[in-house]
């Protein structure tokens, strides 16, 4: 009976009790800045951006394991994709900071209180995903800390649109610090979809990696985009992945995601003058209209066809190739 108590006793003290979070074994900061929720790519330009009411979001700095006060250190503005942040992102994170980098890890969906967009591409918009990576460079670019001559963007899925957008010259203008912009541009499947009729990118490094059969974020428009811009004197490079699909650096197996859109049909275009998105085989459509904007996806978009997952052969391959690209941006 005594014996008995005595496991009752442990086992109330135990089982009840928080699991024990484990301290970082390296410095963070977190820091909250202002941003806006923005429904409408006009609304990232005047006047409509005066319109978007102020929010203050967050996100978290992680440094070097051997950081150094005295030294000014690059940096990577990373955002997660559509399901938040998950361990293969977090690999990256680590990979980075191990090549002597400071990390920014934005939380666009953390700060909204929102855990997903998967099937729900209007709760975050990537108007405000691009919006939050712009005012993360000019938080930054002034930070005694930071060499802002080396300043990156970096993201995944949706943040990987996010990292391209703010790689186009009339948003840059638009929105950064005079004379700040990033140093280059890292994106691991990106949409490159509803993109502007006018191409003016930025001439640093876009470095895009996808698998050849995403058909979450199809590859080919990425494949155009890189080279156009490097028609026009730019410095692009895609890294395609035979047989892989979306998420294809991930841990979890190739499987089907039901409720995630395919943009394979969409031929959406950004008019550079009214800076609206606008669909040539239907221009009555409307993103600005949370009502309308979802009609205007479904009219391209199609649930049910979306497979995403790791691949087998390549699930490293991105690593590796960021493994030897790091020392020629520090």
């Amino acid at each position: 009976m005594r014996y008995l108590l005595i496991l009752l006793v442990t086992s109330i003290i135990f089982g009840c009790s928080e699991p024990i979070k484990e301290e970082p074994k390296y410095i963070q900061e977190k820091i909250k800045f202002a941003s806006k929720n923005i429904l409408g790519f006009e609304n990232i330009f005047s006047p409509g951006l005066e319109l978007q009411e102020d929010i203050e979001v967050f996100g978290v700095l992680h440094f070097p394991d051997d950081y150094d006060e005295t030294k000014k250190y690059p940096i990577i503005v990373a955002s997660h994709g559509s399901s938040n942040w998950r361990d293969h992102h977090r690999k990256y994170i680590e990979q980075i900071r191990q090549a002597d980098f400071i990390v920014f890890a934005i939380h666009p969906f953390d700060s909204r209180g929102v855990d997903s967009t998967v099937g729900n591409q209007i709760n975050v918009t990537s108007e405000t995903v691009i919006y939050d990576m712009a005012m993360s460079l000019n938080l930054l670019w002034d930070d005694p800390r930071i060499d802002n001559n080396k300043i990156y963007a970096a993201g995944w899925s949706l943040g990987g649109t996010a990292t391209l957008f703010n790689g186009w010259l009339p948003l840059q203008q638009e929105l950064n610090k005079t004379d700040a912009s990033y140093a280059g541009y890292l994106m691991w499947y990106p949409g490159c979809l509803a993109l502007p009729d006018l191409d003016e990118w930025d001439s640093d490094l876009m470095q895009i990696y996808i698998g050849e059969e995403d058909n979450w974020t199809p590859p080919q428009p990425c494949v155009e985009l890189v080279d156009r811009m490097n028609a026009k004197g730019g410095n692009a490079q895609i890294e395609l992945y035979p047989n892989s699909f979306h998420s294809f650096d991930g841990p979890l197996p190739l499987r089907l995601f039901p409720d995630a859109y395919s943009w394979a049909n969409c031929k959406l275009k950004l008019n550079a003058d009214t800076k609206k998105v606008y669909d040539p085989t239907n221009e009555e459509l409307d993103f600005s209209d949370p009502k309308a904007r979802r009609a205007a996806y479904e009219s391209c978009a199609v649930k049910g066809e979306v497979m995403a997952g790791s691949s087998p052969e390549y699930k490293n391959a991105a690593h590796e190739h960021l493994q030897s690209l790091l020392p020629k941006l520090d």
